[in-house]
């Protein structure tokens, strides 16, 4: 019991310390991995309790001096506690489905290549969010507290602005209007929030695998980069989210404009993790030394975050990975990803 009160407390911790849900699923991984899923059971529900607990406490609020009535307060933190919620029991919810088979092996699951029940439970997530999106959208409180937070950062910025120029600089910057930046931060939100959601669930389950196993004195057992290959079928969901992309710059198609940009950009992600492990693959082929194969990779990486530069190596490494399907670059047996 104490260990799972220790990694409940240090998952919690991670959440408030500003990584959001960046880090918090990995110590719950960890305790998985150790203890098995009563153990992980109980310290992702300790998790959520103070998760919540202690965002009550933190998004109080007050008026002048006084305290607000309880049935007040907790309409006005109502929304951020919708959506706070709504993360922390996602995020749970997919580490714990995308091992359903194994937790309970008893089910008689199917047991899907990992990358495939990664997807799949990105998608559920995404359907189960429907409705807490469209009843936060439609909160008047929550919008508010969103236009009034991005009013007062423009205003900000603006201000900052002002006082930087000078007669060394001629030309006036034109002021950052609210409406625009809320319209381009809600666009970018909807097209990209379940490609965050898979990035975050793998990195979580991925790292939190590979702790846990170490910590128990063993080598994890999980797919190199080297050895990553897509199997040919999730050609067509790349090809059909790409067709669906380029078709909504000439007639709108929302909301399915929404889900083609989120499985597009999962999908390069994983051909472009496809086409590092060719390049790796080819790189050890050639008998490069691990440490110059390793700078490499790393050198690629590094480009594909460089302005201009990150545009062009980020659609070749993915179409690297993408032309496999063809040009069979590995001849070995596919590894089960």
């Amino acid at each position: 019991m104490i260990e799972i009160l220790i990694f409940a407390a240090v998952s919690t911790l991670l959440y408030r310390l500003g990584m959001g849900p960046i880090l918090f699923l990995i110590p719950l991984q960890v305790l998985y991995i150790r203890r098995g899923k009563k153990s992980f059971g109980w310290a992702a529900v300790l998790s959520l309790v103070l998760i919540i607990v202690i965002g009550l406490v933190l998004t109080r609020r007050w008026t002048t001096g006084e305290a607000l009535t309880s049935a007040t307060a907790l309409s006005l933190q109502m929304p951020s506690l919708v959506f706070e919620l709504t993360i922390v029991a996602l995020m749970i919810g997919g580490l714990a489905l995308i091992q359903l088979p194994e937790m309970n092996p008893e089910l008689r699951l199917p047991r899907y290549p990992r990358v495939t029940r990664l997807v799949l439970v990105t998608g559920i997530s995404g359907i189960l969010s429907v409705p807490i999106i469209l009843y936060l959208t439609g909160n008047e409180a929550f919008t508010a507290s969103i236009e009034e937070f991005f009013s007062t950062l423009v205003g900000a910025t603006n201000s900052a602005i002002s006082s930087t120029q000078s007669e060394a600089l001629p030309i006036a910057t034109q002021p950052i209007q609210t409406e625009s930046l809320l319209r381009f931060i809600s666009m970018v939100m909807r097209r990209t929030y379940l490609f965050y959601y898979f990035l975050i669930l793998t990195f979580g389950w991925w790292l939190g695998t590979i702790i846990g196993v170490r910590s128990m004195g063993r080598h994890p057992d999980l797919t190199r980069i080297a050895d990553f290959k897509l199997p040919d079928r999730y050609v067509w969901p790349l090809i059909a989210s790409l067709a669906l992309v380029v078709l909504n710059l000439l007639v709108p198609l929302e909301p399915l404009e929404i889900l083609a940009w989120n499985a597009l950009l999962i999908f390069v992600f994983l051909y472009g993790i496809s086409g590092l492990g060719i390049v790796r693959f080819l790189l050890k082929k050639l008998k490069v030394r691990p440490g110059v194969r390793w700078l490499l990779i790393i050198g690629i990486i590094i480009l594909a975050l460089t302005p201009r530069i990150g545009i062009a190596v980020l659609i070749l490494i993915p179409g690297l990975g993408v032309s496999e399907v063809w040009l069979k670059y590995r001849r070995e047996e596919r590894s089960n990803i």
